[in-house]
């Protein structure tokens, strides 16, 4: 992390947790010091543990009962994980070593294991990337990690990957930010997904784009885009009365230098 300071004034709880839990001397005298430089206002991520959305994120990957409320109403029935499956498609062709972006606790990166030779997932969130880690030692799989990471700045050297997806980010961070960092980290014929349903929150500052704008930003980068919008149901369930349902738009992409 490169700014481990701003890192943790925006998860103050969070770090503070860090600091209880710490076995070895040396990193809890650490983070005591970082800790007292903190000043003014801070917040903790709505993507960490109690976090808003933390529990939406393990309730997707664990799957709802079947007598949910609001999926048994619908005639066709929707799988919370279905988008994350569709990355195991048979024709999607993926392979080599992949970056997972965003991953949250790992529904992707899992998924995508099952193609890959090895898979990184990244993400800003602490918790959830230690709720993955947990789940990656449960199931013992070798050909994974994951590490807390900046999408914009990835700590990886340049032209690695293979494959890389990215579920939910565009509305998250700086577009803009994001496919420079990705085209230098990708290589020549590499695949890029995109899965995104474009809300943009009004009060977060970055530029907002639809699918068309997207596409065109891709190919100005030099990607093949081989497949036309599309409008895929993703539900997410916030508390027993509260879902948020997306059409996401499901982007497949080829490197081309």
């Amino acid at each position: 992390m490169e700014n481990f300071h701003k890192y943790a004034c925006q998860r103050i709880i969070t770090f503070g947790k860090w600091i209880v839990n710490s076995k070895s001397p040396e990193i809890k005298s650490f983070l005591k010091s970082e800790g007292a430089k903190i000043r003014g206002h801070t917040y903790n991520n709505c993507y960490e543990e109690n976090g808003i959305l933390y529990k939406s994120y393990l309730n997707t990957h664990n799957g709802y009962p079947s007598d949910d409320r609001l999926l048994s109403l619908f005639k066709k029935q929707i799988k919370p994980n279905h988008i994350y499956k569709m990355l195991t498609d048979e024709g999607l062709n993926l392979n080599g070593i992949g970056l997972d972006i965003g991953c949250s606790i790992g529904s992707s990166t899992f998924e995508l294991s099952k193609k890959l030779t090895y898979v990184f997932g990244i993400d800003l969130s602490f918790s959830f990337i230690l709720e993955a880690r947990k789940i990656m030692h449960h199931r013992k799989r070798r050909n994974m990690e994951f590490i807390v990471a900046d999408a914009t700045n990835l700590p990886f050297k340049s032209k690695f990957f293979h494959s890389i997806a990215a579920l939910n980010v565009i509305d998250r961070l700086d577009f803009n930010k994001l496919i420079f960092s990705v085209n230098s980290s990708i290589k020549k014929n590499g695949k890029l997904i995109l899965i995104d349903p474009y809300h943009f929150d009004d009060d977060n500052g970055y530029d907002k784009f639809d699918s068309n704008q997207i596409r065109k930003i891709l190919e100005k980068f030099r990607y093949k885009i081989n497949n036309e919008e599309s409008y895929i149901p993703w539900i997410m369930k916030i508390n027993e009365r509260s879902y948020l349902f997306y059409f996401v738009d499901f982007i497949e992409a080829k490197k081309n230098d």
